[in-house]
């Protein structure tokens, strides 16, 4: 809903980071009255954005926890689990990684959850999809460039091969790269996105990633003209002067950091490897090829000698 009311700045410095998985949760997946008013304006954005005939009316908080297979198995926790009106199981995971290193964990989530809907007795062919969702921090591998690195909303579904038509609709994949979108939005200094700057998956993807957003004054617009936005930033803002809040916040995102710090480390460290092997390589193909023209040159000699 659009009202055309200004209202008092915000102090979007202050306010936590939303691609923080806690607080994410805190606005999309408390299960009250609020967040889930934002988790259904968030929805209805997302499907929006790509035209599919989809409006969420309802949804309902799920035990955010996938049970273990086996024993050795490792419990997994999905940021939201929702329930559309229909059955419909939707899951929504915030991540500070690349698509690239989510793929297989988004689709082991599916299909985890997808296997958990069946209830015993049912028809395979009445079991509800299941839409996983996944904000990232990157897009598809660099080295892979002619598969669109910076698309912002790639949607993946299971198609025939030939004719590229639906062949189910059980899996349905978004993968939103916040990195990508930040930097639009930045590039041109405006809010566009795949349709007009009216679009509600622009103005939610701008208050999500407003850390990176240089230009403030297009998230204070968006505050002062969505309704259902200015509750959720409101109701941030409140949530980040609690101060267990935030001290719960920061020690999750001081957990995120130094997570994601070891693993770039170790990534330097296996690319320093990798190159050092490279240019060991290198020389010993240079040593072979030194090697082989001496042996060439021996033979020569002696078949010289021989004559």
């Amino acid at each position: 809903m659009s009202t055309q009311t200004n209202h008092p700045p915000i102090d979007f410095a202050n306010l936590m980071d939303l691609r923080i998985d806690y607080a994410f949760k805190l606005i999309f997946g408390k299960g009250d009255q609020l967040s889930l008013a934002s988790l259904v304006s968030l929805l209805n954005a997302i499907f929006a954005n790509k035209q599919m005939n989809r409006v969420v009316k309802t949804v309902i908080i799920k035990n955010p926890f996938l049970e273990k297979e086996t024993a050795t198995d490792k419990l997994s926790v999905l940021d939201i689990r929702a329930e559309l009106e229909d059955g419909t199981i939707v899951l929504i995971e915030m991540h500070l990684q690349g698509m690239g290193e989510l793929k297989a964990k988004t689709i082991r989530s599916w299909a985890r959850v997808y296997s958990e809907e069946l209830e015993e007795g049912s028809r395979y062919n009445a079991q509800p999809p299941t839409i996983s969702i996944a904000f990232t921090n990157g897009g598809v591998p660099s080295l892979y460039p002619s598969q669109s690195p910076d698309k912002i909303h790639r949607l993946c579904m299971i198609t025939d091969c030939e004719d590229g038509t639906v062949f189910t609709d059980a899996m349905e994949l978004h993968y939103i790269d916040m990195k990508a979108f930040a930097k639009a939005v930045n590039a041109s200094d405006t809010i566009t996105l795949e349709g007009t700057p009216e679009q509600m998956f622009a103005k939610w993807l701008s208050i999500i990633t407003q850390k990176e957003i240089t230009n403030k004054s297009l998230i204070q617009t968006i505050y002062n003209h969505e309704e259902d936005i200015r509750m959720a930033i409101a109701t941030l803002a409140q949530q980040s002067e609690d101060k267990i809040i935030r001290h719960a916040y920061q020690r999750r995102k001081d957990e995120l950091y130094f997570h994601n710090k070891e693993k770039h480390d170790f990534q330097v460290k296996l690319t320093e490897q990798a190159t050092k092997l490279a240019e060991q390589a290198t020389k010993l193909a240079e040593q072979n090829t030194k090697l082989a023209e001496l042996e060439a040159l021996v033979a020569t000699l002696r078949l010289e000698r021989e004559k």
